[in-house]
């Protein structure tokens, strides 16, 4: 019984002494509750008489801007707004605040990013100003940079959480197949493997309703200096996709809706060149479809074109947190070079 005694002190003690060493660091974090409040919203700190004039309107069509490449409207994020005084502890753990204050004590207009003050993992937007036109100004100078806070924080939690649930299985399966690393949570299964052809698939049901979140891998050998761009890209995805992804019905296939182009993009992630399109998918001589996102890089050392595409099916009800879940799972795409095989394997 001393024996046991004294195993359970010994634990104690060391449990505080994480608590302690934490504390001293200043990392809160660990000790914080959990974030509040729903996916792709965001809680607006600021008073009626500001929130009705030119600022408040200015960040609200920030905010509640469209949501690129879906079928109907929808919202970049969903915004509460709230005055000071009604800003208590049940908002004060919501993921996603911005803090907005005119005083005459400012000396400038300037925006603070915080990181996990009442919770985690939590992104708080500090702006300051000394005057309605000079916070007027900055909110529309800086939307680009709000909205590309928020948006990022959704997929970082979204990757976060996906870790504590990852399918190894099928990080092995696209490492030997296209030299790459992505991190796919439970609940997704391969539907379809071809010798260049991946088909990831995940069935959430709902009671009124089932949808589909779907990933495609797919490789191909770049031999055109045009490769990197929207129409030789959109047209060897329909190459690919009338070739492996058949329709419910007879001579239906997957393929790209014509009538709305996709958006095309390119973006360096930790060094690495990616082109992106964004838009709409549809079966040929069928009635389904909906919006897809596709990364394309390319794999220098076997000159092969990578392509990662998350799409969903949603017939009828809303798509932008579905599909903000899948790409955050092809946003975790790494092409494997030899140095990490090498540290993997041990070799110096």
């Amino acid at each position: 019984m001393e024996k046991k005694n004294k195993k359970v002190l010994f634990l104690l003690s060391m449990t505080a002494a994480i608590v302690i060493l934490a504390s001293c660091r200043g990392d809160r974090s660990p000790l914080l509750p959990n974030v509040t409040g729903r996916a792709g919203e965001v809680v607006v700190v600021m008073n009626a008489p500001l929130w009705e004039a030119e600022p408040g309107r200015t960040l609200g069509k920030t905010l509640e801007s469209e949501h690129p490449g879906l079928i109907q409207y929808e919202p970049m994020f969903n915004v509460v707004r709230i005055g000071h005084a009604a800003f208590s502890n049940i908002f004060k753990t919501h993921r996603n605040i911005v803090i907005v204050n005119v005083s005459s004590q400012a000396t400038d207009t300037r925006m603070n990013i915080r990181k996990n003050v009442w919770a985690r993992p939590q992104t708080i937007l500090e702006i300051t100003s000394t005057d309605a036109a000079s916070l007027n100004s900055f909110l529309e100078n800086q939307r680009e940079r709000i909205l590309e806070e928020f948006v990022t924080a959704e997929r970082e939690r979204i990757v976060e959480y996906h870790r504590t649930m990852e399918r190894i299985s099928i990080r092995e399966r696209l490492q030997e197949k296209f030299n790459i690393s992505m991190v796919v949570p439970a609940g997704y299964n391969i539907v379809l493997d071809t010798a260049d052809f991946i088909w990831i698939r995940h069935d959430p049901r709902r009671l009124t309703q089932d949808i589909i979140q779907g990933i495609f891998v797919y490789q191909f050998d770049y031999t055109d200096p045009e490769t990197f761009t929207p129409d030789f890209l959109v047209g060897a995805r329909n190459r690919f996709l009338r070739r492996y992804i058949e329709g419910p019905s007879a001579g239906s296939w997957m393929s790209t809706e014509a009538l709305i182009p996709p958006d095309f993009d390119e973006f360096m992630d930790n060094g690495r060149y990616f082109a992106m399109l964004r838009g709409l998918w549809r079966v040929e001589n069928d009635f389904m479809g909906g919006p897809f996102v596709s990364y394309i890089t390319l794999d220098e050392p076997r000159n092969k074109v990578i392509v990662a595409e998350a799409f969903v099916y949603v017939p009828g009800d809303r798509k932008r947190n579905l599909l903000r879940q899948v790409e955050a799972i092809i946003s975790t795409l790494e092409v494997r070079d030899q140095k990490q095989d090498d540290d993997i394997a041990g070799v110096q």
